[in-house]
């Protein structure tokens, strides 16, 4: 995962100077900045609905909000001024711990979540600032490596994601914006059951 991202944010680094610009707006845009995000901790995921085991016990873990922290990076292809197809990658981390119901024991992990979602989004571009909102659709990766007595216990689940959200981004020069705020609304669905999350975002969009 850390690799893709490198190797994208290098080569959209340099796409500006070969990408064509019309009166108003670019029509190519890269998006990277530091994300925040309040989700569910994955509690139903990892104990599979309190069947699955840690050093050998059966374990219920409570699930919970928590805060993450990271990155999200976007590249935009603009059908014109308004109308632009959004490509969306996120990855945040936090480290907590999961309480099991059975035992009472608390069990460390550290959480990794990332996000790969697709959608439109529509820009009202002015002079100085263009605000925007988007639909996003996708899927969405967490993992959890829990630190047990004797070794590490991996988990991992792969489930269908949304974000429906809005941002801000200021003009700072021809190619360059500064995405004052993001905010999006991330459902997500694992085990037939939804997960409500939010995230926020701020950055840099070369353009």
């Amino acid at each position: 995962m850390t690799r893709i991202f490198l190797l994208l944010l290098i080569a959209l680094i340099c796409a500006p100077a070969a990408f064509a610009q019309n009166k108003d707006y670019s029509h190519y845009e890269f998006y990277v900045g530091y994300a925040y995000e309040r989700a569910n901790n994955g509690a139903d995921q990892f104990d599979r609905n309190a069947t699955a085991t840690i050093n050998g016990s059966r374990v219920d873990l409570v699930s919970k909000r928590q805060g993450y922290n990271g990155f999200e990076a976007e590249f935009v292809q603009n059908l014109n001024s308004h109308i632009g197809i959004v490509a969306s990658f996120s990855g945040t981390y936090g480290t907590t711990g999961f309480q099991d119901r059975l035992s009472g024991r608390t069990f460390r992990a550290r959480v990794q979540r990332y996000d790969l979602m697709v959608g439109p989004r529509y820009n009202w571009r002015t002079a100085g600032v263009t605000p925007f909102a988007h639909a996003l659709f996708g899927i969405e990766n967490i993992r959890a490596n829990f630190d047990t007595t004797n070794c590490t216990t991996d988990r991992s689940k792969t489930g269908f994601a949304m974000a429906f959200g809005a941002g801000l981004d200021v003009h700072a020069g021809e190619h360059l914006d500064v995405r004052a705020i993001q905010v999006d609304y991330l459902p997500t669905f694992f085990n037939g059951k939804r997960q409500d999350g939010i995230r926020a975002s701020a950055g840099i969009k070369i353009k």
